[in-house]
């Protein structure tokens, strides 16, 4: 099967870069794959992918983008184009009518208040539950995102990681519970929320990520006389090895399309306590939910999940995500979706 797909962000690598990167390089396993991207992403991608730079740090009005990107699609005659995200499938319907005979997917990765570029896609894949509000039913399929398996870590590897941060952090009680969170400190990640929450609770926190919001936030530690339990790593490329260290991992944001971090979390048989954000809704129990926004909600749903018997509750989930959360699961599911479109 020869298929395209379209990648229109323009510089770093979150959930949804990292989706695409995870499902293009298993398709090319069995299928010939393009990449149509941003040329800082070249090498992301396996030998097998065939990979075509385009410069989409332009406005998804620029007719020179629509104009190269029509060009590049028909020349390589694919039988499936998938636009991943918003921007994507803005780009792809306003081409649509320009491009010889294909199907058309788009991928929802975020909450939107105006899914009508999607509905370019003769299929529109979703995922999470939540994000198929809007979309017709005999279009909408969800997908859930999923991860390469991460080793585990012995215990001498897993003492040696957390001595090597705990000496990067001397003010730190090392004998308290840990919690982290994994996210860019932006507005959205809310993790001001968390810090606030975190407050009352007799565990240290190590907040794993970078973001136009770290001084605000380091200032807000100081102000609360945090300083003692809350640790700023920054941006690591071990982060999923850090998880393997926490006693619960926590998502303070205020909106998600489907948060690998999750995905991540309970692969590693780590207990969670998240806002209640889409995906993250349709997996956690109730009781390790917090409302949106609210401290005293989030610092309850992570008190619970700091309790031993939260284990119990999750034994099933931990089952679940190492064989429903897969990047094999995501890919299967995505092939038999463009399968089923070409017999359509």
């Amino acid at each position: 099967m020869k298929i395209v797909q379209i990648l229109a962000t323009s510089g770093g690598v979150g959930g949804l870069e990292q989706h695409t990167f995870n499902l293009v390089n298993e398709l090319s396993l069995c299928n010939e794959v393009h990449i149509i991207a941003h040329a800082c992403y070249a090498n992301q991608f396996n030998s097998r992918v065939i990979f075509h730079a385009l410069d989409f740090a332009r406005s998804r009005w620029n007719i020179l983008l629509l104009w190269q990107l029509t060009q590049c699609i028909n020349k390589i005659e694919p039988q499936i184009v998938h636009a991943q995200a918003g921007k994507a499938s803005e780009l792809l319907q306003k081409i649509r009518p320009f491009l010889a005979d294909t199907k058309t997917v788009t991928t929802i990765h975020g909450t939107k208040k105006n899914k009508s570029a999607y509905l370019v896609g003769d299929a529109v894949i979703a995922v999470s539950q939540a994000l198929t509000t809007g979309i017709p039913k005999e279009k909408a399929q969800v997908i859930y995102n999923g991860v390469y398996p991460q080793p585990i870590l012995n215990t001498q590897a897993k003492e040696k990681l957390k001595y090597s941060i705990e000496q990067l952090f001397p003010n730190l009680n090392t004998s308290k519970k840990l919690v982290i969170c994994i996210g860019r400190l932006e507005p959205v990640k809310n993790i001001a929320l968390l810090i606030q929450a975190m407050q009352h609770i007799d565990a240290n926190l190590w907040i794993v990520g970078d973001g136009s919001l770290r001084q605000s936030l380091e200032n807000q530690v100081k102000q609360q006389k945090l300083h003692h339990r809350v640790a700023f790593l920054g941006f690591r490329s071990d982060a999923r090895d850090l998880l393997q260290l926490a006693d619960v991992v926590v998502l303070s944001s205020d909106r998600e399309g489907f948060p690998l971090v999750m995905v991540e979390a309970l692969q590693a048989d780590k207990v969670m306590a998240s806002t209640q954000v889409n995906g993250v809704i349709e997996w956690l129990p109730e009781s390790y939910l917090a409302k949106i926004g609210d401290a005293q909600s989030l610092k309850a749903a992570i008190e619970n999940a700091l309790n031993p018997s939260s284990q119990f509750d999750f034994q099933p989930l931990f089952h679940r995500a190492k064989t429903e959360l897969t990047v094999a699961a995501m890919t299967q599911q995505t092939q038999q979706l463009y399968e089923q479109l070409l017999r359509a």
